[in-house]
């Protein structure tokens, strides 16, 4: 089996602002003028595939998959048993978010008579020479004929500019993103489209477009950000863009913001159950999950992670045992 290749983690706004910031002050690199391109962000789980010269594997966003056991809600024996990924390419992995009834609930997506596979990026090749591509038509070319249970999510409206050496640049298309995602969570525009199906949206995730745009993961992931609805954000900021981040008063006011419904209930997902067994994953998950997303409110707001840690830990234990119970 082929080692796990991760996509990439997608950052808030003021996350990219904050990595822009930090490149200027310690390598003297110019803020850039970005354009970007977004795509409808689907409430589903992230998993990929790996079209090997082995054969087919498949993998969630943390671990490789195996029918059976090893599966994670069907990915696996249905990626390995459709017969489409098997004529790619071998060196390709496809991303994609896996959803649809039983996977997630609630949506518009949740809707579907059955799954599918919504890709939103492919890589070609392993190593220091893999790239990753994620323009639709690219894509589409890549993969070719689709069957009717897999497709390329395209562009999603036009392309926004934003100047990140501009203030007021900044707080105009924070202030735009925010609008569009407002319309994408009262009904996503992708699933009434493509399936006449009229419901709940998640929000946006936005793509650099045009020249000099990195095509490596790690490259990549410093400009990428996502933006999600009120219902769907995993911190509990005011707006779905944000230039600065939110500034809490304390331990208390930082657990409030960062150890939401949402972000509880996407540990549950990434666990696949409630069990009370599953306790001590869970409280790993939403420990590593805040830790990794909040470094920029923990810095504004004057904290350190050994400071919030336990609390962090103390009520997703309670959320979760109630709920187990």
């Amino acid at each position: 089996m082929p080692n796990h290749i991760a996509w990439s983690s997608i950052e808030l706004l003021h996350n990219v602002v904050r990595t822009l910031r930090h490149l200027n002050a310690d390598a003297g690199m110019p803020f850039p003028t970005a354009h970007y391109r977004a795509k409808v962000k689907l409430h589903g789980t992230n998993c990929g595939v790996q079209v090997t010269s082995e054969g087919v594997f498949a993998q969630s966003r943390t671990q490789m998959l195996t029918p059976g056991s090893g599966d994670y809600k069907g990915f696996a024996a249905w990626a390995q048993g459709l017969g489409f990924f098997e004529n790619l390419a071998p060196g390709v992995t496809v991303f994609g978010e896996w959803c649809g009834p039983g996977v997630e609930s609630g949506m518009a997506i949740s809707g579907l008579p059955g799954k599918v596979f919504a890709v939103f990026a492919i890589q070609v090749g392993l190593g220091e020479a893999a790239r990753i591509v994620y323009e639709p038509s690219e894509i589409l070319a890549h993969l070719g004929a689709l069957p009717t249970n897999v497709h390329v999510l395209p562009w999603e409206g036009g392309e926004i500019v934003i100047d990140y050496a501009s203030e007021a640049s900044l707080e105009a298309r924070a202030a735009e993103i925010s609008a569009l995602v407002e319309i994408v969570e009262a009904e996503d525009p992708w699933v009434k489209r493509t399936f006449g199906l009229a419901g709940l949206g998640e929000g946006l995730v936005f793509y650099p477009v045009g020249d000099g745009v990195p095509t490596d993961a790690e490259g990549l992931a410093r400009w990428m950000f996502k933006a999600k609805g009120l219902k769907h954000r995993t911190a509990g900021a005011s707006q779905a863009a944000q230039v600065e981040p939110t500034v809490v008063a304390g331990v208390d006011a930082f657990v409030d913001l960062m150890v939401t419904e949402a972000r509880l209930e996407q540990g549950v997902s990434a666990l696949g159950g409630r069990e009370p067994k599953l306790t001590g994953r869970f409280l790993q998950w939403v420990a590593d999950d805040v830790r990794k997303e909040s470094v920029a409110e923990i810095e504004a707001a004057g904290l350190t992670w050994d400071q919030v840690g336990k609390a962090v830990q103390a009520k997703a234990r309670g959320w979760f045992l109630h709920r187990a119970a």
